[in-house]
């Protein structure tokens, strides 16, 4: 897989960029369309607010959320975008890290969001339109946790977070949702075979899912001495949720950092692009005068304009766009 071509246009400020129904827009910018021609886009509406830096899209692309990234704030939007509700997250050191949000599919159709409303380390599942909490349970004690970077698999079994723990040290977990929406606690703890953090024996730069699979980034820092089966610094790695194994490692030359898939493929994000073969690792191609930043974890403190929050994948046209706030670059993969 490589690029067959590229399209670069000017779009002063453009920051929260999103592919909706094949259009790719800034959303935060009062939904501003980029046409990849070159022309003059439009704009629905005047704007939501300079602090609105991150945009997720639901799977189906009915709905739009955006967020502060080092805030407490979000917005839940349609698709055409109204507001439908305001959504938040707990102050304590919010403005640290990464808001942790994400819309994904209940198996009966709807779109829902997760998140964490109340506390830093409880997530919760709601019904985005209606906000009808599904996992509401008295008695929970969840994991001291800080969660971020969530991502839910293709198929919608799984959930996955890419957080941290005090002191800090960036981590990886997974959750089943299916059993979440009878079990809430299940979003407390992960079950052991659920649990990839046991394997790193470096931070976690970045995690994604390729279909139920969780692949995943290590940072250029170790806790301790690496055990045999623990995955070393600066490493790729594809974790079998299925069989609890990891089913193939590679050592790499720098941090691969935030990670998203991409045609069945991985993109990594530290620094500049680079896709790499979901099936061993391999490197396929890189993008080294595309700028995405230094971020290579969840903490990001005051620099949130790194990583993914300059990429929008179209995942129907396999292609993506970058952006430095002043110009887009969308790239478009080959077969």
């Amino acid at each position: 897989m490589r690029e067959s071509r590229r399209d670069q246009v000017t779009a002063a400020g453009a920051r929260t960029l999103a592919w909706v129904g094949g259009t790719l827009y800034d959303v935060a910018a009062g939904w501003r369309s980029i046409p990849l021609d070159g022309s003059t886009g439009t704009t629905r509406f005047m704007g939501y607010g300079k602090q609105f830096d991150a945009v997720t899209v639901s799977p189906r692309g009915d709905f739009v959320a955006l967020t502060s990234s080092t805030g407490t704030k979000g917005l839940l939007l349609a698709a055409d975008g109204r507001v439908i509700r305001e959504v938040d997250r707990s102050y304590y050191h919010a403005e640290v890290y990464r808001y942790p949000l994400v819309l994904f599919t209940l198996p009966d159709g709807r779109t829902a969001i997760a998140h964490c409303p109340t506390d830093y380390n409880r997530l919760e599942i709601e019904d985005v339109l209606t906000g009808a909490c599904l996992t509401d349970s008295a008695g929970r004690e969840p994991d001291d946790v800080f969660h971020s970077r969530l991502a839910v698999s293709a198929s919608g079994r799984y959930l996955l977070s890419a957080g941290w723990l005090w002191h800090p040290w960036s981590c990886v977990m997974v959750y089943d949702l299916h059993r979440a929406l009878t079990q809430p606690d299940a979003l407390d703890s992960p079950d052991d075979g659920l649990n990839p953090q046991r394997l790193p024996g470096a931070e976690v730069s970045g995690a994604c899912f390729v279909d139920d699979d969780v692949v995943v980034s290590t940072s250029s820092e170790s806790d301790e001495p690496v055990e045999s089966d623990e995955l070393a610094p600066t490493m790729l790695a594809r974790w079998s949720i299925t069989t609890g194994t990891i089913l193939w490692h590679r050592k790499l030359d720098q941090t691969a950092g935030d990670l998203v898939s991409i045609a069945g493929n991985i993109l990594a994000l530290h620094q500049y692009p680079r896709l790499y073969d979901a099936n061993n690792g391999e490197l396929l191609a890189e993008w080294p005068d595309l700028p995405t930043g230094d971020a290579d974890s969840s903490i990001v403190w005051d620099k949130p304009f790194s990583g993914s929050a300059r990429v929008a994948v179209d995942h129907v046209n396999r292609r993506f766009a970058v952006t430095d706030g002043d110009h887009v670059t969308v790239i478009h993969l080959d077969e």
